[in-house]
């Protein structure tokens, strides 16, 4: 019974300190106000930008979507995925620069999501964004560590959509709020 109630106790140690590190890199270790934004970056939101477009999210990264591909499949001989029926994979090659005077942490750099012209927005597939990154050779960037100041790095991301609504619609990338309109 010793036994047991020691192992219960390392166990719960172990989660608690799990959990403090997780809080801290979800803090990103930035102390400013997040709930305050400029004037400017208000209207960077309201407006759709193009691919290509360098824009500020957050006044702590620059951000630009640089390529955008409609893709029946992603990856290459080893590992790929393929479309469900009726879907099609739009893969997002977009980079970030942090323009702070301090680290983004992981959860604090910009976030990514596509969304139709009715709002809706979606989250990448993992397994596809995994194969799209192989394939193309994109490995800088930054998944579980910090994006320092003046650093800039390039992500990609896989998104898989009814073909049928992808053909027919207007689509945006949505990065912390601004939108960058791809079709």
């Amino acid at each position: 019974m010793k036994k047991f109630f020691k192992i219960g106790c390392l166990g719960f140690i172990i989660l608690i300190a799990l959990i403090v590190v997780i809080a801290v890199v979800a803090s990103g270790g930035d102390d400013s106000g997040s709930g305050s934004s400029s004037n400017s970056s208000k209207s960077e939101e309201q407006k759709a930008h193009k691919v290509g477009d360098t824009f500020t999210v957050d006044n702590k990264a620059e951000v630009s979507v640089t390529k955008v591909e409609e893709r029946e499949q992603v990856g290459n001989q080893y590992a790929n995925k393929k479309a469900s029926e009726g879907g099609t994979l739009v893969a997002i090659q977009w980079a970030v620069k942090n323009i702070s005077d301090k680290p983004l942490g992981a959860f604090s750099t910009p976030t990514i999501n596509l969304v139709d012209e009715k709002g809706t927005k979606y989250d990448a597939d993992i397994d596809a964004t995994s194969n799209y990154a192989v394939e193309t050779n994109i490995d800088d960037s930054k998944i579980a560590s910090d994006l320092n100041p003046g650093i800039k790095v390039t992500d990609v991301d896989v998104f898989e959509v009814s073909k049928d609504s992808y053909a027919k619609g207007t689509w945006y990338i949505e990065i912390n709020g601004s939108k960058v309109q791809i079709k």
